[in-house]
């Protein structure tokens, strides 16, 4: 018998049986699904961040304070001065409250030096952001996040209106183009000046972005940065700082390590669902042999050889674990794209992710469907024809 006659032998043996095939295979639809699922949110939200990470600017560099007291308005002019570097801006933040006198809402305030605009590029959806010329930098304007005007049912038509920021008035100018994304809070814009005035954080600041000249002056940026600040404040170069200095390309770098760890973690988790499965298929073909054993004393009767019995089972096995691979493959690809879209991160088929699910199932079926097959290759056929 060749290969094509015992696979088609084998395919109508599944067809014999079909409820306890689809039983067998649930355990391997349930461990690809798993698999294929929790692979591609996680890619898909992995990749999310990397677009958001990006659209931030590959050539800037971030340095954050770790305390309130950790960078100061003179370390702005510093850092602008070291060479590659084309422009800074500073930030001032900390927690308030916002209210329009019927609705009030905790949020997140965050006060931009002047070239904020022109450095982060923010999406206004209705209105303008915050002026960028010095005179105006003691206005009192206001910009609301999407989340922070949703929350307080912000209306198109109440631009220009006095919304009151810790109990001082503000005019609102603009609302941004903004994602709702997991765990998004409210957040209001306002100049470096009146944000200083509401905390009373004169000179401090939170943090200062840098940008370079080009993304390949990154690194020697990253690297003149944290020495520079190291020397303003007397540290060494193994010395704990109340600053920490990062960059878009850093941070990339991070979550791709963090990502591929996470697939693994996630595939291990996964791959003892198909474990399981192939345990249930080992099983059921054990109890198939014994259900069979007259059958498989006939054919070695009429001249059957054990290793064309031994290949009919193992075809039978894989079979079942490759039929149920892609079941769950189907099934796992709905769910991760309804996640997807839920999650408000693109949905992306990996052709590895697919390989992997496909070609693990059929190395469940092989491993876990030679003992079967061994064992009804070794049945003798005089012994086989009188089992009852």
């Amino acid at each position: 018998m060749n290969l094509f006659a015992s696979f088609n032998l084998a395919i109508s043996r599944i067809m014999a049986t079909k409820t306890r095939s689809i039983l067998t295979m649930l355990g391997i639809v349930i461990g690809v699904a798993s698999l294929v699922a929790l692979m591609s949110v996680a890619q898909g939200a992995t990749s999310g961040i990397s677009n958001a990470l990006s659209g931030l600017g590959a050539k800037q560099i971030t340095v954050s304070g770790t305390s309130a007291t950790g960078l100061v308005e003179d370390d702005v002019t510093a850092l602008s001065m070291l060479p590659y570097v084309e422009s800074t801006y500073s930030q001032v933040s900390g927690q308030g409250t916002a209210s329009t006198g019927k609705v009030d809402v905790s949020l997140s305030l965050v006060g931009v030096s002047p070239n904020y605009a022109s450095m982060a590029l923010p999406k206004i959806a209705v209105g303008s952001f915050l002026p960028s010329s010095l005179p105006m930098q003691a206005s009192r304007d206001v910009v609301l996040s999407a989340v922070a005007a949703n929350d307080l049912n912000i209306k198109v038509e109440q631009i220009g209106q006095i919304i009151y920021i810790n109990g001082q008035p503000f005019q609102l100018v603009g609302v941004l183009n903004d994602a709702n994304g997991f765990g998004a809070r409210g957040i209001a814009y306002v100049t470096q000046d009146a944000a200083r005035k509401i905390f009373a954080q004169t000179p401090y600041v939170s943090s200062i972005t840098l940008q370079s000249t080009t993304e390949t002056d990154v690194a020697a940026v990253t690297t003149e940065a944290d020495t520079l600040l190291r020397g303003r404040y007397g540290l060494s170069a193994t010395d704990s700082a109340q600053f920490m200095v990062t960059s878009q390309t850093s941070l990339l770098s991070t979550l791709s390590t963090v990502q591929n760890t996470l697939k693994l973690m996630l595939g291990g988790i996964a791959s003892i669902s198909l474990i399981v499965g192939g345990i249930g298929i080992m099983n059921i073909m054990l109890v198939s042999v014994r259900e069979r054993t007259r059958e498989i004393g006939v054919r070695r009767a009429i001249g059957a050889r054990q290793r064309q019995i031994l290949v009919q089972f193992l075809i039978e096995a894989v079979v079942l674990s490759v039929l149920g691979g892609f079941i769950g493959l189907v099934l796992g690809e709905l769910a991760a794209y309804f996640v997807a879209k839920a999650g408000g991160w693109a949905f992306t088929i990996s052709a590895g992710t697919v390989g992997l699910a496909l070609g693990f199932s059929a190395l469940v079926g092989i491993v876990f469907g030679v003992v079967p097959a061994r064992t009804a290759s070794k049945l003798q056929p005089v012994e086989a024809l009188r089992f009852e």
